[in-house]
């Protein structure tokens, strides 16, 4: 499962007693669902005036009995300081010391290392897009993949990211310059991914699930061009294969590679009660046989 939590989690602020109904609901949706490995992307977590560390990583992970949880952070108060950014400035004057967002993985299997499948490890989190200054806006917002590897044959690699999307790319008033230059960055990064992994893992034929929030079409180049044609990734697409976000189309995919190591799947995205409560995303769901 995959999903982005941003539009219904941003303001993952104030008291506990505030977010609590936030928590509640992801917890209610993860629960139905019931996924073995769940992807998420802007996952939010602040220490507050006492010390206190108030994470959504710890509360999904508890609430829902993963065995398995790992946390990258992409942007923080210490490291990305900015004035513009309303939420820093709530937060210095919430007296917090420290608020940061990411992606993460939960897992009801144990992560192995990357070198070994045999022995227990910890996935890393990745630069594929670091600003040389974060502005507050999201043409420099950090982006980040998390890499894994599931400790249970066939031991596939498990990355979770989340590209970028440009201001003024999207909506009646877009301007093309952005709109290029949106395609032009997912291009780059999903390069980097695929630089990432090539050598260790797509030459020798290793499975891999991609999944996250792409901020794509899929058949825009970097996904359909560059996964799909040139790389023997398998896009899981869900029946119907419908929007994932109110407003900005099919942006959250779901991929395997290599094609002739899938033997079936089944994917659908998630629309109900829970699924609008949590975020402007819908979650995308799979159910797959590997070999």
């Amino acid at each position: 499962m995959t999903l982005n939590l941003g539009g219904g989690v941003k303001n993952f602020t104030g008291s506990p007693e505030t977010s609590a109904g936030k928590i509640e609901a992801i917890n209610q949706l993860i629960d139905q669902i019931r996924p073995d490995l769940l992807g998420v992307q802007e996952i939010a977590q602040y220490i507050d005036a006492d010390g206190i560390m108030h994470s959504m990583v710890h509360q999904i992970r508890d609430g829902n009995r993963f065995d398995q949880s790992y946390y990258g952070e992409t942007l923080s108060i210490k490291k990305h300081l900015q004035i513009n950014k309303d939420l820093m400035i709530k937060a210095i004057f919430n007296d917090w010391w420290d608020w940061s967002k990411g992606n993460a993985l939960f897992s009801k299997l144990p992560f192995s290392r990357l070198s070994d499948s045999s022995k227990t490890g910890v996935p890393r989190n990745i630069p594929i897009y670091q600003p040389l200054v974060y502005e507050g806006t999201r043409n420099t917002d950090p982006r980040y993949v998390i890499l894994g590897r599931l400790k249970a044959a066939p031991f596939p690699y498990v990355l979770n990211l989340h590209l970028s999307t440009l201001v003024g790319e999207r909506g009646e008033t877009a301007w093309q310059d952005a709109i290029e230059a949106g395609y032009a960055t997912r291009q780059r990064q999903i390069g980097k991914v695929l630089g990432l992994i090539e050598e260790e893992v797509l030459r020798a034929k290793k499975p891999v699930i991609l999944m996250g929030d792409f901020n794509a079409q899929p058949d825009e180049y970097s996904l359909q061009g560059m996964l799909e044609q040139e790389n023997n990734f398998v896009r899981l697409m869900p029946k119907p294969d419908r929007d994932t976000h109110v407003h900005a189309g099919r942006l959250d995919h779901i991929y395997f590679f290599p094609r002739n190591r899938l033997c079936s799947y089944t994917c659908q995205v998630i629309d109900n009660e829970f699924s609008h409560r949590v975020s402007d995303h819908l979650p995308v769901v799979a159910d797959l046989e590997i070999e």
